[in-house]
C-alpha cells in the first residue's frame, strides 16, 4: 500500500491543527475536515466495494466579502478494499486498494451574507488516484501465480458543495465530486458527507 499520501495527509493535518496557535491575516481561517465518502458508478465501486469511505483534509478559508469567499482545501480519500472474482478464461481473484489524494480551491456563495448558515458554491481539483492491486490466478493441475502493483493517475475533478454553518467554527459539508481515473479514464464519481473544524 502506498504510504505516501496517508504521510503527506497526516503532515498537513499537523500543520493545520498549529495554525490554532497563530494569527491569521484578517478575512482568512484555517480548519481540518473529516467524512465519509460514498462511490457512485459501477465503474468506482468494482474496484472500491461499496462501502463508505474516510474522508480527511485540511482547509483554508477566504472571506473574500460577507457573500463571497474561497476554500482551498487538501483531502484524502481512503476506500475499502474492493474484490473482483473472474472464472473464464481462468479463475482469477483481484484484490484492489484505492486511495485520492485531491487538492483544490471551491468558491462559496453565503446565502444571507456573513451571518447566513447556508452557502453553496462549485469546485476544482486535482486527484492524484493510487490503486494496490493483486491479481491470484489459478491454474486447474498447475496450481496458482499471483502478482502484485501499484499504479497512480492525476486527474482533474469537478465539484458542487453545500455547506451548513452549525456554530461560528463547525461547519457540515455534502459535497459531490466527479473525476476519472485507470489506463481507460474511467468515470470516479462519488458524495462525501463531513463536518469542517475551523480555527
Amino acid at each position: 500500500m502506498a504510504t505516501r499520501p496517508l504521510v503527506l495527509t497526516l503532515v498537513g493535518l499537523l500543520v493545520g491543527t498549529s495554525l490554532s496557535a497563530l494569527e491569521l491575516p484578517k478575512g482568512f481561517s484555517g480548519g481540518v475536515q473529516v467524512g465519509l465518502a460514498q462511490p457512485v458508478g459501477d465503474d468506482l465501486k468494482l474496484t472500491t466495494g461499496s462501502g463508505p469511505n474516510l474522508d480527511l483534509g485540511v482547509h483554508l478559508d477566504w472571506e473574500i466579502s460577507p457573500f463571497h469567499g474561497l476554500r482551498s482545501r487538501v483531502d484524502l480519500l481512503t476506500f475499502t478494499r474492493g474484490h473482483q472474482d473472474v472464472s473464464a478464461p481462468l479463475a482469477q481473484r483481484l484484490e484492489t486498494k484505492v486511495q485520492g489524494l485531491c487538492t483544490g480551491c471551491e468558491y462559496l456563495y453565503r446565502l444571507d451574507g456573513r451571518e447566513g448558515r447556508w452557502a453553496a458554491g462549485a469546485g476544482l481539483y486535482l486527484i492524484r488516484w493510487s490503486v494496490d492491486s493483486t491479481n491470484r490466478v489459478t491454474v486447474t493441475g498447475a496450481g496458482s501465480a499471483q502478482t502484485t502493483g501499484t499504479s497512480h493517475w492525476t486527474r482533474e475533478g469537478l465539484g458542487l458543495v453545500v455547506t451548513y454553518r452549525i456554530t461560528p467554527c463547525l461547519e457540515a459539508e455534502a459535497r459531490w465530486l466527479a473525476s476519472h481515473y485507470g489506463y481507460e479514464n474511467l468515470p470516479a464519481r462519488m458524495g462525501t458527507l463531513g463536518l469542517l473544524w475551523r480555527f
